[in-house]
């Protein structure tokens, strides 16, 4: 039996709302079994109705967060077993990191275009003709963001207790991307995740930077909020994802990399960019009110306008990279 947070009656564990009072009933459970692949159901009156009513807790946002490690770990351990103990040991830090970018994700090499690394849709694109120190920071840099997108999805599916999707994955995704300043979030959480595991000085914040020039006044005072309070939510994520990416990147590896960076680039490590670095982080309760706040927001966002062919083509783009 489920017992109502509002009014105390007892409901049938299946029940989704009340049955006496009517509110959203909070379960213990993780996720359900309910496939949720169709928009019109996604953004149901009903399941509006529990991003509403629901609020993810501080206990339920950390289950998320081992749950990814667990996963990543699983795939990683599979990876491991297609080669012996010799090929591992030979393998150049580059291959190791890839290794692990592929245990969460999917890596695309490409040899065009003027984007050094990107990610979408479950998928990073790298540009193979950058050296291996740049390629590795790029594919942790692009691997924080899916890691980061993967713990929106899985909020989602904690509230509504249904099977990831497509469809769900491109709501998040519409989510993350919706406004400048969840991006500026995005970004900022992949540059300090990154910058954990290069060498100190070779960290750059390009993209950062070009979002704010582009995307914000520094000179208004609302603006200036946005952008701290965007930089400290980011920094909080990358602190329980850099926890998380320690598993795999363990001091060896990291050891490793340093050679590798001090190998191919021919110049000194600058460090002017540490201004960007924060310490500040959100009290637990404050950065999961953040996630929660974001999917509410979001949530209705798409419920009041007309969004279905931008989903439609998002949920596209999901299912050509998962089909793949």
């Amino acid at each position: 039996m489920v017992y109502c947070s509002e009014c105390g009656s007892k409901n049938e564990e299946d029940n989704t709302f009340c049955n006496k009072c009517g509110s959203a009933l909070i379960k213990s459970k993780y996720f359900n079994i309910k496939a949720c692949n169709d928009f019109n159901l996604l953004l149901s009156p009903q399941n509006q109705k529990i991003v509403k009513e629901f609020s993810l807790s501080v206990d339920a946002y950390n289950m998320i967060i081992e749950n990814i490690k667990d996963l990543g770990m699983h795939n990683y351990k599979e990876q491991l077993a297609n080669y012996t103990d010799s090929q591992i040991k030979s393998m150049d830090i580059l291959s190791k990191i890839a290794l692990i970018t592929i245990s969460f994700a999917k890596i695309n090499y490409k040899s065009r275009g003027a984007e050094l690394g990107s990610y979408s849709f479950n998928l990073i694109n790298i540009d193979d003709r950058l050296d291996k120190a740049n390629q590795i920071g790029t594919l942790i840099h692009e691997l924080t963001h899916h890691l980061v997108s993967e713990i929106f999805e899985q909020a989602l599916m904690y509230l509504l207790e249904v099977k990831k999707s497509d469809a769900l994955e491109a709501f998040v995704w519409f989510a993350l991307i919706s406004s400048p300043s969840s991006v500026l979030m995005h970004e900022y959480c992949a540059h300090t995740v990154q910058g954990r595991f290069i060498p100190h000085g070779y960290q750059k914040y390009g993209s950062f930077n070009n979002l704010i020039n582009t995307e914000f006044d520094v000179n208004k005072k609302n603006d200036q909020d946005i952008i701290r309070t965007q930089l400290v939510f980011g920094n909080s994520i990358a602190e329980d994802l850099i926890k998380v990416l320690e598993e795999f990147i363990t001091p060896d590896l990291r050891q490793e990399i340093m050679v590798q960076f001090k190998r191919d680039l021919n110049y000194a490590p600058t460090y002017d960019q540490i201004l960007f670095e924060s310490k500040e982080l959100l009290d637990d309760e404050v950065k999961v009110g953040f996630i929660d706040g974001l999917l509410k927001v979001s949530f209705d966002l798409a419920r009041r306008n007309d969004l279905n062919e931008i989903l439609n083509n998002f949920k596209e783009s999901y299912s050509e990279v998962n089909r793949s």
